[in-house]
């Protein structure tokens, strides 16, 4: 995913699919903060519980408010 892909997830509610450090897929509902690029690290989806490489992420889902 890239980041103007992820920007349209800015203020909503989220489930947010991942491959964590062990290749796991995790599932985590999160509240969209920010999209960013961080030095050294790269881009990274800001959310209220937690914060995800975009590099990792399978998928987004809208969750209903």
């Amino acid at each position: 995913m890239r980041i103007p892909e992820a920007r349209q997830f800015l203020g909503k509610r989220c489930a947010v699919t991942y491959l964590n450090r062990h290749g796991d897929q995790v599932t985590r509902n999160l509240q969209v903060q920010d999209v960013t690029f961080v030095p050294l690290y790269g881009a990274y989806l800001i959310g209220d519980v937690e914060d995800v490489c975009l590099d990792r992420i399978t998928g987004i889902n809208l969750l209903d408010s």
